[in-house]
């Protein structure tokens, strides 16, 4: 994990001297041969290697997987997630109405900007030094280029969140940014169609897979394989179907990728490096711990913050009572492990089948010992034994989808380790008795958070890798790029991902399989009227990806937004009401406006 990271801080300073500021004056003309220029820089492959590490570093920038976008950008957006409080911006974003003004949408689009002019930087960097270099060093450039390629257009892929719908006749996409800029114009292009966007980013990936086809041994790095998987996701969300899956198909003939046994798919969210850069995943953000930072707040940081935002809160053992909760009283007996402002929606919850009410409030453990230590075996309020038993056969006969539990862990019910080494409890924030300690299910973020102990031990420094790609998103947008010619192949390749969810052979038929692309799913339980209630597809890639930050792309590209209004009805901001069709699409940030004097054209109906 430590190879890509070792140089960002240094990197991301070279790209921010070759980069030009908005504020030009003569003194920048004079020559310094000590200073960084086109003449001395770059002359030597270590050079472009500094250029190639920032272009890895922009995805570790505040407004992206450094603090923001799970945890208070894309979890708020699909509803994968709701707050314990009205916290800032937040709340808008919850009510998928967000503001111009939104401090969370401001650092995203600079963070966006930011890895696309490192990334421009690193590919300028190669193209410049190609003309120098010897010939045997010119295959490394070609990879690093690749690479570099690779890495914009993962940006643009980022950016998706600012485009408007491609059924919109005039949609606007985002502003093609394709070198350095050398004048102050160059840093202010005007957005273009978001079919324009789309085919920027197909031609950039299909560049940078033409470069790196054969480079497959370094996972840590872009490879062919990733710059195809997210080709495929390119061709798919700009409605290329036939094109996709040419590329998709491919990838899964060609590529060696596999489906994970059941065992090591749950264990590998959990910043466990033994399950790292695995066989199922064409590319993850790499991501490291360093003791030695404090989290994103000075800037680059080689670990990631987000997990601090929706910390899990833990039952205390050692907590004290002057005076014990009155019989049928609720209360706090948590211990904070981080910020925890995050639930999971209970829609989400239901969506997955569970089919248990909200917990009534604990009781008096009559087994309780005194003179004994605290534990979760010896605590003297626990669930009702009633609902604990039922939330036990839940799991023993397999009532749920058994992927609610890699993301989601129930409060008082499972655990994990504490700050002493010992078993804990997931508990609830105290805010919870503000609104109302029945009033959800409260279910704790599971997955991206540390199973080894509180999130603050880390220093907002998590390792947990994010996966971008992995081979059951691709199956499942192969199935959607087949589903209407080959739709027995198609429904194959959704049960693959189902049957391995149910810890069974991907490859061999079961009596788990859907019988067709619109059977009925586990969503039906709880929401009959959902739209994933008979469309196995979708429910697949909903529960299959959850909390992996890609359900809000396969809204836009599905038009599914009103559906899940509905579905979810409610969060911590109040009743969620559609919006309409400005609500695919996130406001352009007032700032960025202002930097063009106006001119930058705002989304539709912001």
């Amino acid at each position: 994990m430590k190879r890509i990271i070792r140089n960002i801080l240094a990197s991301a300073l070279i790209v921010s001297l070759m980069v030009p500021s908005t504020a030009c004056s003569d003194f920048l003309d004079v020559t310094d041969e000590s200073s960084v220029s086109p003449d001395n820089f770059p002359t030597n492959l270590q050079h472009v290697e500094l250029l190639l590490n920032s272009a890895y570093a922009g995805g570790h920038g505040y407004g992206l997987y450094a603090f923001f976008w799970f945890p208070e950008i894309m979890y708020l957006l699909d509803k994968t997630h709701d707050t314990y409080g009205d916290y800032d911006s937040r709340t808008r974003i919850l009510a998928n109405d967000a503001a111009t003004s939104c401090s969370k949408l401001r650092e995203a689009y600079a963070s966006i900007m930011n890895w696309i002019q490192y990334s421009n930087a690193a590919i300028e960097g190669c193209d410049m030094y190609y003309d120098r270099c010897t010939a045997s060093e010119r295959p490394t450039v070609d990879y690093m280029k690749g690479q570099a390629l690779f890495l914009r257009g993962l940006a643009y892929w980022h950016a998706q969140i600012f485009f408007e719908l491609e059924s919109k006749a005039d949609g606007l996409g985002f502003p093609i940014i394709d070198k350095v800029p050398a004048s102050i114009e160059q840093m202010t292009p005007q957005r273009v169609s978001v079919m324009d966007t789309w085919q920027f980013i197909i031609d950039t990936f299909r560049e940078s897979a033409t470069l790196l086809q054969g480079y497959n041994s370094d996972k840590t790095r872009a490879t062919e394989w990733a710059a195809k998987g997210m080709l495929s996701k390119a061709l798919m969300q700009a409605g290329c179907k036939n094109e996709a899956k040419v590329v998709l198909e491919d990838i899964i003939r060609n590529s060696g990728a596999k489906l994970l046994d059941f065992d090591t798919y749950s264990k590998s969210f959990y910043a466990d490096e033994a399950h790292e850069f695995n066989i199922e995943t064409l590319y993850e953000i790499d991501m490291t711990h360093n003791s030695k930072q404090d989290g994103p707040w000075a800037g680059f940081t080689s670990g990631t913050a987000m997990p601090l935002v929706m910390a899990p809160w833990y039952t205390a053992m050692n907590i004290r009572w002057k005076n014990p909760p009155a019989a049928g009283a609720e209360f706090s007996t948590q211990s904070n492990g981080g910020w925890g402002n995050n639930f999971v929606h209970d829609e989400s919850v239901r969506r997955f089948g569970f089919p248990l009410d909200i917990a009534p409030i604990r009781v008096y453990n009559e087994n309780y010992n005194s003179r004994a230590a605290m534990s979760v075996d010896n605590y003297p309020w626990i669930l009702d034994p009633a609902y604990t038993a039922l939330s036990q056969k839940v799991r023993d006969d397999v009532e749920a989808d058994p992927r609610l539990w890699i993301s989601a862990a129930q409060p008082y019910f499972d655990t994990f380790k504490g700050p002493r080494g010992d078993r804990v409890w997931y508990d609830r924030s105290p805010e919870a008795g503000d609104l109302g300690y029945t009033a959800h299910y409260y279910f704790s973020p599971k997955k991206f958070t540390n199973l080894d102990g509180l999130e603050t031990a880390l220093g907002s420094s998590s390792g947990v890798n994010i996966p971008i790609v992995r081979l059951a998103d691709i199956y499942l947008l192969y199935a959607e790029a087949i589903a209407d010619t080959d739709p027995a192949t198609a429904l194959e390749y959704v049960n693959k991902v189902h049957r391995r969810a149910y810890n069974l052979n991907p490859d061999a038929a079961s009596v788990r399989d859907y019988t067709s692309l619109t059977a009925t799913t586990i969503a039906a339980k709880n929401h009959p009227e959902d739209a994933l209630a008979n469309d196995p597809l979708k429910y697949e890639r909903w529960a299959e990806l959850f909390a992996e930050g890609q359900w809000w792309y396969d809204i836009r590209r599905w038009h599914l937004l009103e559906n899940e209004m509905k579905v979810y009805k409610r969060t911590r901001y109040g009743t969620l009401i559609y919006q309409g069709e400005r609500a695919y699409a996130q406001p352009i940030p007032q700032t960025e406006i202002e930097a063009y004097n106006g001119s930058m054209k705002q989304n539709y109906n912001y």
